[in-house]
């Protein structure tokens, strides 16, 4: 790992661990305030002092934004909801990707070596992970406890189990990318990643691994007819058919996430009812989309206007749920929707669905193009980062937390150089990207 050679390096890396870290004061100020955003306010100021100037995000990103708050500023004046939520959502949109743009930017966008940075921190957050519930099942509590027994769910330094298998799973899948390497050169820091992954009991976990197994063997030519591995694909995936089977089977916290949610979301009525004896995560899930729904049906081209969900799900939780559900479970993820799709349904209708969706299937770096070793590298990172990301369109509707936008434009900046250089391939060539 290459030493910071100035001080925007140095506050750039901190800012790369921001991804990790997502606690906050909440309930104090109208805001919740994370505790990074002193950082990303330093890491700016020593751009401008260094440097003079600060880059802008991309194009794309910049009038996709553009239009989704000149849409949600009429709807919300139409519905007298316009306020401090919708200043919230833009102002910590527009500062998180500004600061993370200039991460790749004071780093000449060498996503190799913020993806680097990534996994060593990523690294030292699960060996952390596993020491804490090896503390926990010793009866030694340094932090909070999460499940009892054998099965404490590893959370790390972050608020929640959920939170810590999302930020380690591009790592999960990169390395997974370059299996045979990884074995033989970071065998240590893969399985540290694999084990606090696991101890996580998350079902995002449990879909972040299969994805990243069926990624790997699409990356290294195992579904390609064409070439002599197909037919070793099955034996290489029924192992891990074998274990996903074994964790929904035997783990309870797996089993009835998945139990409950398939059962409610694959009835063709509206289980309001039966929703109170499912578990808390799958509640919350269910919950919103109800109510994310009825948003969309209100108004499918434009929803109901950026930050207006947490207001919508006030007014009308009651008129689906009875009030000792609150008292049960709480307003639970009213504020992120749970889901970025439900997020981006209920509050951009199919504009945002579609911006969004057009940029992250667009980004999705072309097989055909990886023609250098160089460029299967970025498409690794490439394809672990969207794995990353469907992962948030099923459940984490946040815009900004776990490192959502730094990712998202190393997303794009990795597609964007396999796309430039994989029509003229050489071995000899470095691929860049300038802004």
């Amino acid at each position: 790992m290459k030493i910071p050679k100035t001080l925007p390096e140095l506050l750039g890396i901190l800012c790369i661990c921001s991804i990790f870290v997502d606690m906050a004061i909440r309930r104090v100020l109208p805001f919740d305030f994370y505790f990074y955003y002193p950082v990303f306010l330093l890491f700016l100021i020593s751009m401008f002092s260094t440097r003079g100037h600060i880059a802008l995000p991309p194009r794309w990103f910049t009038l996709g934004f553009g239009l989704i708050c000149v849409a949600s500023i009429f709807k919300l004046l139409e519905t007298g909801l316009l306020g401090f939520e919708f200043w919230k959502q833009v102002l910590g949109i527009i500062f998180s990707a500004i600061v993370y743009y200039n991460v790749l930017y004071v780093f000449e966008f060498d996503v190799k070596r913020i993806f680097n940075y990534y996994l060593k921190f990523a690294y030292w957050v699960a060996l952390f992970g596993i020491f804490d519930n090896i503390l926990h099942i010793a009866g030694i509590h340094i932090t909070k406890t999460i499940g009892e027994g054998f099965q404490y769910r590893a959370h790390s330094i972050m608020g929640e189990p959920f939170y810590l298998a999302l930020a380690l799973t591009p790592g999960i899948a990169y390395y997974m990318s370059y299996f045979k390497r990884t074995w033989r050169e970071k065998k240590r820091e893969f399985l540290a990643l694999l084990l606090c992954y696991l101890i996580t009991y998350s079902s995002i976990a449990v879909a972040g691994l299969a994805l990243s197994v069926v990624f790997a063997l699409y990356l290294n030519d195992f579904f390609d007819v064409r070439k002599n591995r197909l037919a070793f694909a099955p034996l290489l995936i029924l192992p891990l058919v074998l274990l996903i089977n074994f964790l929904i089977e035997n783990v309870e916290l797996i089993n009835a996430r998945f139990n409950d949610t398939t059962e409610l979301f694959l009835s063709t009525e509206l289980q309001t009812r039966e929703a109170g004896n499912v578990n808390s995560s799958t509640f919350a899930l269910y919950s919103n989309y109800i109510i994310a729904r009825d948003s969309f049906l209100e108004d499918p081209l434009f929803g109901s206007g950026l930050g207006s969900h947490p207001l919508i799900y006030n007014a009308t939780f009651l008129e689906y749920f009875p009030r000792s559900f609150l008292d049960k479970y709480g307003a639970q993820n009213q504020q992120d929707a749970n889901s970025k799709f439900l997020r981006l349904m209920s509050e951009t209708g199919l504009t945002g669905l579609v911006l969004f969706m057009t940029a992250f299937l667009g980004f999705f770096a072309p097989k055909k193009r990886v023609t250098t070793e160089p460029l299967k590298e970025l498409a690794a990172i490439n394809y672990a980062i969207f794995i990353y990301i469907l992962l948030c369109l099923i459940r984490n509707g946040n815009y900004i937390n776990v490192g959502f936008l730094l990712f998202f434009f190393m997303y794009y900046v990795t597609w964007k150089v396999i796309r430039r250089h994989g029509a003229r391939p050489s071995a000899a060539f470095q691929p860049t990207y300038e802004a």
